[in-house]
């Protein structure tokens, strides 16, 4: 896997992004690996295609969920504002 360092990556992004998309590319820092740059295809296959899924498209999707929702209608500690 590609090593570059940070100071090669400020200078040319575009081309380590591209080459991130055929495989990760390490980031290093003063010697040390600080970053893994992935390309979005990858990162979502190593969180899961399920867990890839925006929250917008969660709440729009067809799913056949049922929320039940209660009301708490136990009254809390009324703040004294006065004393």
């Amino acid at each position: 896997m590609p090593v570059v360092t940070a100071t090669e990556f400020n200078r040319r992004p575009s081309g380590i992004k591209a080459l991130s998309e055929q495989e990760p590319v390490f980031i290093t820092d003063r010697g040390r690996t600080t970053t893994v740059l992935l390309s979005l295809a990858e990162f979502d296959r190593l969180r899961g295609a399920r867990s890839s899924r925006s929250l917008g498209d969660a709440l729009v999707a067809d799913d056949d969920v049922e929320l039940e929702l209660a009301r708490d209608s136990t009254l809390g500690r009324v703040p004294d504002l006065v004393g």
